[in-house]
């Protein structure tokens, strides 16, 4: 299994390279969210060639990393079009600074790339073992809990985007549609979309004995709840919107559950 995960490193790594490179010339590091989950895909694609797509199992699991990938970055693309260097990463450049055109090919683009490769750990024992597997109840229960989570992500974004494009707003925070139920619906959308691979990969680990199926899971809901995701967009978020403060106080954080009581809509 290493043998076949370090056979991705070269190409990651030279992913890593030519957007950094990118960043350079347009002067934006945001850049690297697009190519988040183009380098997962890459991974899987590396995997499923090493070994060879010769079940159903296999070729739905490159199938289902495909469509997760290219409909994610094809968003992130069109939301982040004509818009400023993300405040996350403004943060991160002036914290490093000077130097931060070299410093950010490792502190953004290598350590992205690495983990990436963490966490393509996960597809390998699919890759690798269910090509000698036939279809189970387990790949259809990852399956339904994968395709759920697409949904409820695909949905969140677009609701999101079409708010953000208005260009007078009676408020400054989104609490309609998934909205309402979620502080983060698209998070959570992304915690189903990585759970529905790890059961969809149960009946691969069990024959390889392999816990691997685990390490991206349990990764990505770590990222989403305290790292990257709800605990770093709502930091400060009160004071860029004054509205949110009643919105968090009746609304949930990431599991969607009906409001503690009706959403003001002024």
């Amino acid at each position: 299994m290493l043998g076949l995960m370090l056979s991705a490193v070269p190409v990651l790594f030279l992913m890593a390279v030519a957007m950094w490179l990118v960043s350079l010339y347009t002067d934006d590091v945001s850049i690297v969210d697009y190519s988040w989950s183009i380098m997962l895909l890459t991974g899987a694609v590396v995997y499923a060639v090493r070994v060879g797509i010769e079940s159903t199992v296999n070729a739905v699991l490159l199938l289902m990393v495909a469509i997760w990938a290219l409909r994610l970055a094809g968003f992130l693309i069109k939301r982040g079009r004509n818009r400023p260097e993300d405040r996350r990463y403004r943060a991160i450049r002036k914290k490093n600074g000077p130097n931060f055109a070299l410093k950010s090919f490792y502190l953004i683009f290598i350590l992205q790339a690495f983990l990436a490769w963490v966490i393509s750990a996960s597809f390998v024992p699919g890759f690798l073992v269910d090509s000698v597997l036939d279809w189970t109840i387990l790949h259809s229960l990852g399956t339904s809990i994968w395709l759920l989570g697409v949904i409820i992500e695909t949905i969140a974004d677009n609701q999101l985007h079409q708010f953000n494009q208005l260009v007078v707003k009676d408020q400054h925070t989104l609490n309609t549609g998934l909205w309402r139920y979620s502080r983060h619906p698209n998070y959570f959308g992304e915690f189903c979309i990585w759970w529905g691979w790890c059961v969809f990969a149960i009946p691969g680990a069990i024959a390889a004995a392999s816990p691997l199926i685990l390490i991206a899971p349990m990764v990505m809901t770590v990222l989403l709840l305290k790292v990257s995701g709800v605990s770093l967009m709502e930091r400060g978020i009160v004071d860029r919107r004054p509205d949110y403060q009643s919105y968090r106080d009746c609304t949930s954080s990431f599991f969607p559950w009906p409001p503690l009581k009706k959403v003001s809509d002024k």
